[in-house]
């Protein structure tokens, strides 16, 4: 019997601070250890080596600390440009040519998350798709590894790169472990950020049609439509493993997370009668240095319409729950609870002790290292730290309890010392986040990025 198997995209797999690195520290990697499954119970990839994949921000904060020392001053910036460089091309090395892009040991993995994926890509894309488009890897200078999606993909789907297996999907995998098992007792499903999450990334809605648009389309917004018939190809197919018990996470409203940065015409607050913005803007740029005219940005409108198709995207994930017996556990409504400027600093959600001074903001601290704020979201600002990620595993546990009454509750305190950007955060964060600004001041980078 296989008692725990999970669907999903980066949330599922553990993603963090702009990397797949610590699949161990996942939140079904969580729910598996307050299950008592060891590593042969509930089997991982390992995507530890270079940082993860494509390029771990945390992992180059500590490199540039052990390098340059707490504080980056002067020209050790230029040193510092250097490192960085230095640090990309060894990530495209170990990914495309060195250790990370060779065949590990042939097994199914019982966490099948992908980073990227949307709904459809868990029955369309297939580790023969991700070689096509791979192609030949070819040595880059400053850029991280190509297709890292895909790559990261192949290492989930056909981790041994074993011919027969190529064709092989998220869900046909979760299929045959049912088959070879016998019986998968949990399964959790999470998928749908990914048809809606590249608005807030690119700052820009690419929308699609009634239709799905298939895999890699480049679009970044789903109609409600396209949403509703990716996902009823999903039931379908979900339906056919024949778990014992399925779990379904809702899409989080992807205008939360500090990935951008809202803004007032007026540069003020957010008035106590809106919950939107005027703009939102790429984090890194201050309220009085925002030019609405020229900075990349999304209305108060494009944000509303996102939310509204999130919305509309949760109605059919509910409906989806009710019809076929699953078990709805609510992402939606934690992240909303937890949010900070959308509930005028007054977040919903009371947390647990030791993780109690931890928010949603964006992660800064203090030039001894104290937490200035954040805490719950990584240094991308879209994905949970790890302390973020054991709150989405209770979620999950309190569904599991009904049938696993044994099951054990997140243990925070020891979860935070786990959690290295808020135990331990390098010091380096501050200037790489005054650099930024610096730049966007000086020389308008994020018009130059758009």
């Amino acid at each position: 019997m296989a008692k725990l198997v999970t669907i999903g995209d980066s949330l599922t797999q553990g993603f963090q601070s702009l990397a797949i690195s610590r699949t161990d520290l996942a939140f079904p990697s969580m729910i598996a250890e307050r299950l008592g499954l060891n590593v042969d119970s509930f089997s991982i990839p390992d995507f530890k080596g270079a940082g993860g994949l494509p390029f771990n921000i945390e992992w180059l904060a500590r490199k540039l600390q052990e390098s340059l020392g707490d504080d980056i001053r002067g020209f050790e910036w230029f040193t510092s440009i250097h490192k960085i460089v230095e640090l990309l091309d060894h990530v495209e090395d170990y990914w495309e040519r060195g250790k990370g892009s060779q065949p590990s040991a042939d097994t199914h993995f019982h966490n099948l998350a992908v980073w990227g994926f949307e709904v459809g890509d868990s029955y369309n894309i297939t580790p023969a798709l991700c070689k096509l488009r791979i192609g030949r890897a070819k040595d880059q200078w400053f850029n991280p590894p190509s297709e890292p999606r895909l790559r990261t993909a192949t290492r989930v789907l056909n981790p041994g790169n074993i011919p027969h297996r190529d064709l092989d999907t998220q869900l046909s995998i979760a299929k045959r472990i049912k088959d070879r098992d016998g019986r998968i007792e949990h399964l959790i499903l999470a998928l749908g950020a990914n048809n809606c999450l590249g608005t807030v990334v690119d700052l820009e809605i690419r929308e699609s049609g009634d239709n799905p648009p298939g895999p890699n389309s480049g679009l970044t917004l789903w109609q409600p439509e396209a949403f509703r018939q990716e996902f009823r190809q999903f039931e379908d197919k979900a339906s056919e493993i024949g778990a014992d018990h399925i779990y379904i996470g809702t899409v989080p409203h992807v205008t939360i997370p500090p990935i951008t940065r809202g803004v007032m015409k007026n540069r003020g607050r957010l008035p106590e009668s809106r919950k939107y913005f005027d703009y939102y803007t790429r984090f890194w740029i201050r309220d009085k240095d925002f030019d609405p005219d020229s900075d990349p940005s999304l209305k108060r409108e494009e944000a509303e319409k996102i939310d509204r198709y999130i919305d509309e995207y949760n109605a059919v994930i509910r409906i989806t729950a009710a019809n076929n017996g699953w078990h709805l556990v609510d992402v939606c409504r934690l992240l909303d609870d937890l949010a900070v400027r959308r509930n005028h600093g007054k977040p919903k959600r009371e947390l647990p002790a030791p993780i109690a001074d931890l928010s949603v903001r964006f992660f800064e601290i203090e030039p001894n290292g104290a937490i200035r704020s954040g805490g719950l979201i990584g240094l991308d600002g879209v994905h949970p730290t790890t302390c973020g990620y054991a709150l989405i595993a209770q979620e999950f546990i309190d569904a599991i309890k009904t049938f696993e009454p044994t099951i054990r509750n997140i243990d925070f305190a020891e979860i935070r010392k786990w959690d290295t950007l808020v135990s331990s955060p390098p010091l380096t964060l501050n200037d790489i986040f005054g650099m930024l600004q610096t730049l966007e001041k000086r020389f308008h980078m994020s018009r130059w990025m758009a």
